[in-house]
């Protein structure tokens, strides 16, 4: 008989002997579904990354409150960020389902995935982090100013670099970094959310409501609440 549990959007699937062995070995075992709408500029080659991370990212984020909760994982608090996103960029999960379907802004591409979440990954993914954090530290001037982006497709290490930057208060460079990001991944709803948060720091308003309004257009759900939260909070027009 399988168990079947729904919490917050996300479905857990379990046969009673797979759910034993995953509480036995600190092991969340989920299915998520990402998306990504394909546009001008886009291939499809990036498309079908960006939904595959988005459904990992989910994963991750869902495993991550069970297992901190427990105490299998540390509660990173300011490095929440950069290591989900180191985690959901390095774990290995089994593709369910891959759908292409037009929508009105291009094409979507959906990924349903099984995913195994261990607290060992959050261990691996904060020691990367560390090794991450002093090559950044060592990097000349010129490629703080001018950062080159990869033209491999990584988008869990390239984001959580972001959110490093921002954790470590060099908020300019941060920015700078996310601009180039930006000029690789157009259509990403995590590199504006991640800019949001950079302008906010730098009391850039204006800036910030436009990355919330474009991470909002580009389906980030938080993004879209931030924006109606900000608007009632501040009795100013704040809305998409």
């Amino acid at each position: 008989m399988t168990l079947k549990v729904v919490l917050t959007g996300f479905l857990f699937f379990f046969s009673h002997a797979a759910l034993a062995q995953s509480l036995e070995q600190d092991v969340v075992v989920l299915e998520t579904k990402g998306r990504y709408v394909m546009q001008n500029g886009d291939s499809k080659e990036m498309a079908k990354a960006l939904a595959l991370f988005d459904a990992k990212k989910q994963a991750v984020e869902s495993a991550g409150r069970y297992l901190s909760q427990k105490g299998f994982i540390a509660v990173y608090e300011m490095k929440r960020d950069e290591i989900y996103s180191l985690v959901a960029g390095e774990i290995e999960v089994k593709t369910l389902e891959e759908n292409w379907a037009p929508v009105r802004d291009g094409d979507e591409c959906t990924v349903r995935v099984k995913a195994s979440v261990k607290d060992s990954d959050f261990v691996s993914a904060e020691m990367l982090n560390r090794k991450l954090e002093l090559e950044d530290a060592h990097q000349p001037f010129r490629e703080e100013m001018d950062p080159t982006i990869p033209k491999a497709i990584s988008p869990g290490l390239e984001i959580a670099k972001a959110y490093r930057l921002l954790r470590r208060k060099e908020w300019r460079r941060a920015v700078i970094y996310l601009d180039r990001l930006e000029k690789k991944y157009p259509h990403w709803h995590e590199v504006y959310m991640a800019k949001a948060i950079g302008y906010y720091v730098l009391r850039d308003p204006l800036s910030m409501k436009k990355a919330l309004e474009k991470a909002c257009r580009l389906g980030n759900k938080r993004a879209c609440n931030d924006l109606e939260t900000i608007r009632r909070v501040n009795n100013v027009d704040m809305a998409p």
